[in-house]
């Protein structure tokens, strides 16, 4: 049936695009700068970390798609292997880490615009979500486009960055040593190193997005075997090759949390037009993953409510478009709210669902690594992919305070586990009726 068949019209470089959209975003070109006042130098280890971590769960993602397919994205995986419960939890709790991000997404962008149109910082907020739900509600091959140049535009400037950099490294002017060694290579110990790592892994998440995106092109199976490598690749050479410039041009101990190193980078360089450049690119990297996150979310609710695990009403598809509207409209507005929240209750309800949000993207992480498993069989990579979120776990306990963020993570997860066992006894009891 046509009204709740999404379209098929993506094609391998929207994917692609689509998925770094989702993961390059302000927590990468703004949040660099606190990883690294937390670990010194040897924040560049806990990248490497976090980017070994990305690297092997998109390789999970790859071999389920291959020995799985026809199951949809990496939520139906989690549910075909590994049951309803499973699925109804993923599915849920990958919901509610979107949404919360778009609204710190949202709130961000307004923050640098709005000194710059001189409109009320609230109009802003939803003049940018009003703009971003739109370009979801257009036939998907234009929301593809719309996206795929978005992504270019943070691609370049980072290919930019980095050969500036080189450029400026090889002119032998700068005092690298001194720079990278000057207070040590872990200067606060290696709890610091491993206290970074969870900030820098919740940065890099978002790769899962092109089993999402795959599911509206004419080959799913064989896209998301396609791109989750190659997308894993150039995620982790991103981070890793800007953080080691940055850490190479400037003193780390100059980097203000909060602040972008990119911009603090190209200032300290002198290059012209630097400081507006960037703030053009920085705004853009946010726009494009406010797209991607309604993209993700608003495809997610589909899913579920394709599985009776949401209301029927998110499979309602426009009759043109063929975009989901009311699952675009409903993770929009869930945005909102939250960046609301956020202004409303800063320490009490948006503090929460940050907490919440903390372990989240490391407990998916690890759920994609068991489907693998079940389907696969064990195997040396997943082990090795287990035993670094099963580390990445243990250092957000040891640090006191990612460890709030582990308790309440691991609460929500319970909790959903709990409303669909309660939801599975309930539709029993119906049918018996």
């Amino acid at each position: 049936m046509k009204d709740t068949v999404l379209a098929q019209s993506l094609k391998p470089r929207h994917i692609a695009m689509i998925s770094i959209g989702g993961v390059v975003g302000a927590g990468f070109f703004i949040g660099a700068s606190a990883p690294i006042s937390v670990a010194g130098p040897g924040a560049l280890l806990s990248y490497a970390l976090s980017g070994l971590m990305t690297y092997l769960v998109n390789l999970m993602l790859r071999d389920v798609a291959l020995s799985a397919p026809g199951h949809g994205s990496f939520v139906n995986q989690i549910r075909h292997a590994l049951g309803g419960h499973a699925g109804f939890m993923t599915g849920w709790t990958y919901w509610l880490v979107w949404v919360t991000t778009l609204g710190i997404e949202i709130m961000a962008a307004a923050s640098l615009l709005t000194p710059l149109v001189h409109l009320p910082y609230a109009l802003v907020e939803c003049i940018i979500l009003a703009v971003m739900t739109g370009a979801n509600l257009m036939a998907v091959r234009a929301y593809g486009e719309f996206e795929y140049w978005f992504s270019m535009l943070k691609v370049g400037a980072i290919a930019a960055f980095i050969l500036i950099g080189v450029v400026t490294l090889f002119q032998g002017h700068i005092p690298i040593r001194q720079n990278v060694f000057g207070g040590g290579l872990l200067p606060h110990g290696w709890l610091a190193l491993l206290a970074a790592i969870p900030a820098i892994m919740f940065s890099m998440s978002g790769s899962e997005v092109i089993t999402i995106a795959a599911l509206e092109s004419e080959t799913p199976d064989k896209n998301i075997a396609k791109a989750t490598r190659s997308v894993g690749l150039r995620i982790v050479g991103f981070y890793l090759t800007s953080v080691a410039l940055i850490l190479c041009l400037v003193p780390w101990s100059s980097l203000t949390p909060g602040e972008s190193p990119f911009l603090f980078v190209l200032n300290q360089l002198h290059i012209p037009f630097a400081s507006a450049a960037m703030e053009v690119v920085i705004v853009s990297a946010m726009l494009s993953t406010l797209n991607s996150g309604l993209y993700a979310t608003s495809r997610i609710l589909f899913e579920l409510a394709d599985v009776d695990d949401a209301p029927k009403a998110f499979m309602r598809l426009h009759p043109s478009t063929q975009a989901p509207r009311i699952a675009v409209l409903f993770s929009s507005a869930a945005a909102l709210i939250i960046a609301a929240v956020a202004i409303l209750s800063p320490n009490a309800v948006f503090a929460f669902l940050l907490s919440a949000t903390g372990a989240l993207v490391i407990f998916h992480n690890a759920l994609i690594v068991f489907t693998r498993v079940r389907l696969c069989g064990l195997g040396i990579t997943p082990i090795l992919t287990f035993l670094l979120l099963l580390g990445a776990l243990i250092a957000m306990a040891l640090v006191p305070h990612t460890r709030h963020e582990l308790v309440i993570s691991t609460l929500t997860m319970g909790i959903m586990l709990v409303i669909a066992i309660v939801r599975h006894f309930v539709s029993k009891a119906h049918s018996r009726a």
